[in-house]
């Protein structure tokens, strides 16, 4: 890999990367002869809300004799809303296969965001302390958190999650030897409720049997994690979202729409937000601390593997997971756009709000303008800050939340920052410019573009293929 860092949607590091459209298939792609469909390693459906794009890869299974490429992709509406998600799949792949004739995927994955996502509703003893806990590892499964208590669930809490209808809740509360009475009554109050949804138990293991009875006795799924709070100042969250993305995988399969799913998926679905942070993770592991954004029509993701800087570790006061994902569901520049734009400087603002898909130069220069917002103001609300202490001994500054200074990398993916003009730009606005108390990337760090838009792919891929061969799509993809 070189310290290269280009933007654009096709990409010439070698013949054999296709040239993608963003919208309505592969343009150009390797073409099998006529006749037998060619053999490959995977396809990887994408499944959004709006839209799905089918992607083929090869060149996997034989890393590093073979060199892992992507071969083409084929977009098509999804098709939840019809009943039947498969239509939409099948119609992507069949764009896909338009430009490279018949394939015949060794394996076949998804990752999806549709029928409303992996909803889940968190539930903790206490709001900075397993709440919190729970809270982070379910937005790094990939899950959109639409309810989270703290303390006793009471009634109006019962009402709320009724109306919400999670597909999924996890349930914490008490370190290790600490508090059980808590999330064992909020276990009963859940017996409680008539919807049915699967129950991730991330809470003191003491009463983890006690809770799990009182739950599949009431007609509940269970699934038992690791404490994700056991210690003070202590998260362990990796294992929640191991279990939350197998409990994802049950749901979804299971959701209106969705349930022809596993006719044509032979491995793995994950949550498209969770696999976008399964691929940061293993680019991290090669490149070093960074963070992915990801700006949509209705939220923009930030993603960051970090420890942090030895300068401010010294001064955090709040524990902080090595990976973390936040989701600003007021930045976007389809469904919130009226939003952004009200809280952009006047001068910034678009005249008129672009439609989904922007056509027209106005349509993509006002496209542009709030997706430029949006990336800024998601990384400032990521990004943590240095606050002061009064103590009896004088004045002390200390660290609370994300610190970005130790990124070195900033990775754009998703439609607004890889498809509009100017998406490297973009990020590097969100970087420190030397004032202020946010402790954001440095002016230092580079940037680089998913240009092939696979990240979500290769999350899904890294359960199934060498972790190297599925970093050397990804540094092709983002020229490195």
């Amino acid at each position: 890999m070189t310290g290269q860092h280009a933007e654009g949607t096709g990409g010439a590091a070698g013949a054999a990367r296709p040239d993608v459209t963003p919208a309505g298939g592969a343009a150009r792609s390797e073409r099998s002869s006529a006749g037998a469909a060619r053999p490959i390693d995977a396809l990887v459906a994408e499944i959004g809300s709006t839209t799905t794009v089918v992607s083929a890869f090869d060149g996997l299974s034989g890393y590093p004799a073979s060199e892992p490429r992507l071969l083409g992709q084929g977009v098509a509406a999804t098709s939840v809303a019809a009943g039947d998600v498969t239509l939409g799949v099948g119609a992507a792949r069949a764009a896909l296969e338009e430009a490279t004739g018949p394939l015949a995927p060794r394996l076949t994955l998804a990752t999806s965001s549709a029928a409303g996502g992996l909803r889940m509703t968190v539930h903790g003893l206490t709001q900075r302390m397993t709440a919190m806990a729970a809270r982070e590892a379910a937005l790094g499964a990939g899950a959109v958190v639409t309810y989270q208590t703290a303390g006793l669930l009471r009634d109006h809490d019962l009402r709320a999650i009724e109306e919400l209808r999670p597909g999924l809740m996890l349930l914490a509360g008490g370190v290790e030897g600490g508090d059980y009475e808590t999330v064992l009554h909020n276990a009963g109050r859940i017996c409680e409720l008539t919807v049915r949804p699967i129950v991730v138990y991330g809470g003191n293991s003491v009463v983890a049997g006690d809770a799990r009875t009182l739950l599949e006795t009431a007609g509940f799924r269970v699934r038992v994690t690791s404490n994700v709070y056991p210690a003070v100042d202590e998260l362990d969250i990796v294992p929640a979202r191991a279990v939350i993305h197998d409990a994802f995988e049950e749901h979804i399969t299971h959701a209106p729409g969705m349930e022809r799913i596993g006719e044509v998926v032979s491995g793995r679905i994950l949550p498209t937000p969770g696999a976008v942070l399964l691929a940061a993770e293993r680019l991290a592991d090669d490149l070093g601390d960074l963070v992915v954004v990801d700006v949509g029509g209705a939220t923009t993701d930030v993603h960051s593997i970090t420890d942090g800087s030895p300068e401010f570790s010294a001064i955090q006061i709040e524990p902080q997971a090595h990976s973390r994902r936040t989701v600003e569901g007021d930045l976007g520049t389809f469904v919130s756009a009226s939003h952004v734009a009200a809280m952009m400087p006047e001068e910034e603002r678009p005249t008129e709000l672009p439609p989904a898909l922007p056509r027209n130069a106005d349509e993509v220069e006002a496209a542009r303008r709030l997706a430029a917002y949006c990336a800024r103001a998601a990384v400032r609300r990521h990004a943590g800050r240095l606050s002061h202490l009064y103590t009896p001994t004088g004045r002390q500054t200390v660290a609370r939340g994300r610190d970005l200074t130790a990124c070195r990398l900033l990775v754009g993916t998703g439609g607004a920052l890889t498809r509009l003009p100017g998406g490297r730009e973009m990020l590097e606005a969100t970087r420190s410019t030397g004032t202020g108390d946010r402790l954001l990337p440095p002016a230092t760090a580079g940037c680089a573009l998913d240009a092939d838009y696979i990240l979500a792919d290769c999350g899904a891929l890294l359960a199934h293929f060498d972790g190297a061969a599925v970093v050397a799509l990804m540094g092709a993809s983002l020229s490195l």
